[in-house]
């Protein structure tokens, strides 16, 4: 499928342009993969400069949340600007400006500057996903979106689990800024292929509507709510400050990352599966099992007393991600065709605004959990309370989602 784009943003000046969505769903997955792999080679690289060091275990925890701080304050800017402008100028700008954050640490330079480049690095980041989702979303029609979002979310998936390996491995054989300078390249890469695959700016509609606005729209609330915990509060990033001390001796750190790997990839060949029952299956049924899944997955893991428990809990988390996160991803795009006016940029920013809390809340209230009443107990806990705002948000999401009729929502007639 193609779509046709015409582009009256200077001057009434046109120009067409086919964007198939193969090279679209390309493009914003590797700029997504860049994204994630670059916090997967943070997670062990930053705690060990010696700026960072020198700091404290505090402030080592206010760099990494700085992260979500500013994906947020980012996203609530970034979904009406993609309306306005169209995804590709967004996503180049995004990129340059990420690319620059992340040079600068390489240079291991004092605590404020790598502070500044993480904030700057997620502003970059919060306007890459809204942006990248957003150009997926305005050059695919219904049937197939459920599909290429399932495909792209896998490329997350995939940044994620080479990040820490890859980081591990160029810090012992080139020293701690090559993985700061790899991720810099990738990220030159991804500008590349966005300039060379993605002529012109495709959009879908045309408003400046924000991401509150599809969230007045009966039935986000509760899309936000699977988003959230998909992404962060009940899957892999609640559980990653709190499992290796768990296991403790049982499992080295090569051991660690194997079963975070196991997650990552069962997530990975979930997410294109799932993908392709969107159109067709109930949504409220989709993220029902992945609920149960999740709730499953953490009980496994709060009475694992061995490696092996914990990879059969690691393996369920990250079938549940995909479970909830395909039709999640697809609904929270139909949200904003309904609102008013209707949005395509304003829907991944509510979408951005779930991830970015999942990312930050998750792993703070499984930390004070385990904390307070031990690991087996906070990951029962934690399945309780997923339950319930699962089970919450399933009465209130769409038995089943009729596609659109217009020819805007087929993306078989779209112009920007």
């Amino acid at each position: 499928m193609t779509i046709d784009m015409t582009n009256n943003a200077t001057g009434g000046v046109s120009r067409s342009a086919s964007v198939t969505a193969g090279r679209a769903t390309a493009v914003a997955g590797a700029i997504l993969f860049t994204d994630m792999l670059l916090q997967g080679l943070a997670i062990p690289v930053l705690p060990l400069l010696p700026s960072v060091v020198r700091q404290g275990a505090a402030a080592t925890g206010v760099l990494f949340a700085s992260y979500a701080v500013a994906m947020v304050i980012a996203t609530l800017f970034a979904g009406r600007m993609v309306d306005r402008r169209g995804a590709k100028g967004l996503l180049v700008t995004g990129l340059i400006v990420l690319a620059v954050a992340t040079l600068l640490f390489a240079t291991g330079g004092p605590y404020w500057l790598l502070l500044t480049a993480r904030f700057v690095q997620g502003i970059a980041g919060g306007i890459a996903w809204v942006a990248a989702l957003s150009l997926i979303a305005a050059t695919t029609g219904f049937n197939e979106r459920g599909q290429m979002m399932g495909i792209a979310m896998s490329t997350v998936t995939l940044g994620v689990l080479v990040g820490p390996p890859l980081a591990g491995f160029l810090v012992d054989a080139l020293g701690p800024a090559s993985p700061f300078l790899v991720a810099t390249a990738v990220t030159v890469i991804d500008l590349v292929l966005l300039l060379s695959l993605i002529p012109g700016s495709p959009r879908q509609v045309d408003d400046t509507a924000g991401p509150f606005t599809v969230l007045r729209v009966p039935g986000s609330v509760s899309i936000v709510i699977a988003i959230a915990i998909a992404i962060g509060a009940a899957v892999i990033a609640a559980v990653q400050p709190v499992l290796p001390g768990h296991l403790g001796a049982q499992a080295s750190s090569t051991m660690i990352g194997v079963l975070f790997g196991i997650a990552a990839l069962a997530s990975i060949i979930a997410n294109p599966i799932v993908g392709r029952f969107v159109a067709s299956t109930s949504p409220r049924l989709l993220i029902g099992i992945g609920v149960v899944a999740a709730g499953a997955a953490l009980v496994v893991l709060g009475r694992s007393t061995g490696v092996w428990e914990a990879g059969v809990g690691m393996g369920l988390l990250g079938l549940s991600s995909a479970l909830l996160l395909a039709p999640a991803t697809t609904l929270i795009s139909e949200q904003g065709f309904k609102s008013s006016p209707p949005t395509l940029g304003g829907s991944f920013a509510l979408y951005n605004l779930a991830y970015a809390a999942g990312l930050a809340i998750g792993p703070l209230l499984t930390g004070f959990g385990v904390q307070q009443t031990g690991f087996a107990t906070a990951m029962v806990i934690a399945a309780v309370v997923l339950a319930a705002l699962g089970g919450g948000a399933l009465t209130r999401l769409p038995g089943r989602v009729a596609e659109r009729a217009s020819a805007t929502a087929r993306g078989d007639g779209a112009h920007a």
